[in-house]
């Protein structure tokens, strides 16, 4: 019995890929309609900020030509899909953009003290609708980096107040380190559920009824 288990685990793994690619480009879809979406709210405020006068012609032109670029990734993503490109490393590509760009963002406001250092929950939750577990692990570690990033651009690289207590920055990365694990674990209980939902589909309805807890 134990010499049959890796061949019949071979071909539940070429099929558990087979449909984990679709999902990916499914979800890298849906995530990067949500990326355009994100951006264009994003920008829409930036200007209302900027008509009322709340920040100055400098601010407001980085701004734009970073919210330009971020749109151009949202662009050359969905061209790729519309060829049927999609190799494996674009959603890391695209994610490690989204990162970049959301901390050059923050640089350029209040740093560690803006608002807008949720953002970075929101790049892992995008990772997961890809349903790719290095890819959360890849966005969660990228994002504590880019918040380290920031915090050490607070301290060493600015006169202006952007620092925030210690408790406070402990706080945040723990959160995105948490926000990963768990995400990540729910990654895993989908692969879990559609494999012992194949086993029931297979006849092995007794066995699987036979394990459920008791109430």
């Amino acid at each position: 019995m134990p010499a049959n288990a890796p061949i019949r685990a071979a071909p539940a793994d070429r099929q558990w890929f087979i449909v984990g690619r679709w999902q990916e480009y499914e979800g890298e879809g849906r995530a990067n309609l949500l990326r355009i979406a994100g951006v264009g709210v994003f920008y829409g405020i930036e200007l209302l900020n900027y008509g009322a006068g709340a920040v100055d012609r400098p601010f407001h032109q980085a701004v734009t030509a970073l919210a330009l670029a971020w749109a151009m990734v949202g662009l050359g993503v969905l061209f790729c899909q519309g060829q049927h490109i999609f190799p494996a490393s674009l959603k890391f590509f695209s994610t490690a953009a989204d990162v970049v760009l959301l901390t050059a963002i923050l640089m350029l406001a209040d740093g560690p003290k803006s608002p807008l250092v949720v953002a970075y929950f929101l790049l892992i939750v995008l990772a997961t609708l890809r349903f790719n577990l290095r890819l959360i692990w890849f966005a969660s570690i990228g994002s504590m980096l880019g918040y380290t990033f920031l915090l050490g651009y607070a301290r060493w690289f600015t006169a202006r107040n952007l620092r925030v207590p210690p408790y406070h920055q402990a706080i945040f990365l723990l959160a995105l380190a948490l926000t990963g694990i768990v995400l990540g674990q729910v990654i895993r209980r989908v692969r879990k559920m559609a494999v012992e939902y194949a086993a029931r589909m297979a006849g092995g309805d007794e066995l699987a009824e036979n394990a459920l807890p008791k109430e």
